[in-house]
């Protein structure tokens, strides 16, 4: 499905909104037949997973029709009455939430992170897209990128013991959700239990749950040392890019 979504993509003759119906037609049928339950999951799935899968083998800085499909996606609505809402893991739920697509990216964020260091950046950036654009909110996902990468590691080892993909993968981050992890800072956004604690190397005295001043400090910090780090020529690129998100 991934293939035929970026030949759609491709095709400058198919609108956004066109491009939109075409990619979801089978999904949304199943939806207006109501037919059963696992059958429309199955669909909802295999229009997810196509979707994801395209965003990991298109470059980052070329998401733009993409985000903007994703965007005509959620505006979508299955016609009839018993179409407005149906039933997803037994769950009464609508279109515009987007159901399953949450856990369908976490399934792709965790492959795509063991993944080539392309498939990891370009998923990083896709989820960082579709955040600034208010299709969905992928925050913690920024969270547990960043953690991993110059979080957990000490402020003096990042260059040496994160890889230029996952540094890669946290630049984009706030290259193109910048002011969504700004404004999700200046809000004090928080998440249930430790799953936004902060990473090793900062667990001593600091008991986040989430997005806070301190974070976007050490976050500053840190991303503004690896300026100067021996890196790869495109790592550091996207490094200086990202400092620019960061002030």
């Amino acid at each position: 499905m991934a293939d035929n979504i970026k030949d759609i993509l491709a095709d400058d003759s198919v609108t956004v909104q066109d491009a939109a119906k075409k990619i979801t037609s089978s999904c949304i049928t199943s939806i207006e037949k109501n037919e059963d339950a696992s059958k429309i999951e199955d669909e909802l799935h295999a229009l997810w997973s196509g979707i994801l899968t395209a965003a990991e083998q298109t470059p980052h800085d070329r998401q733009d029709k993409l985000v903007q499909v994703m965007q005509a996606i959620k505006e979508l609505a299955p016609s009839g009455d018993k179409a407005k809402k149906f039933v997803v893991w037994g769950e009464e739920t609508r279109w515009d939430a987007l159901p399953l697509f949450g856990s369908t990216a976490r399934d792709e964020l965790d492959r795509a992170q063991e993944d080539s260091e392309d498939a990891c950046v370009n998923i990083n950036a896709f989820f960082a897209r579709v955040t600034a654009a208010g299709v969905d909110d992928f925050t913690l996902y920024a969270i547990w990128t960043l953690r991993e990468a110059i979080e957990d590691p000490a402020a003096d080892e990042i260059a040496q013991k994160t890889s230029p993909k996952l540094l890669k993968a946290a630049s984009v981050w706030f290259i193109y959700a910048g002011d969504s992890l700004a404004k999700a800072t200046k809000e004090g956004k928080q998440f249930d239990g430790k799953i936004a604690k902060p990473g090793a190397s900062l667990r001593d005295g600091a008991e986040w749950r989430g997005f806070c001043d301190d974070r976007w400090k050490a976050w500053q910090q840190r991303m503004s040392t690896l300026k100067d780090a021996d890196l790869p020529e495109d790592t550091k690129t996207l490094i200086e890019k990202a400092c620019q998100g960061l002030n």
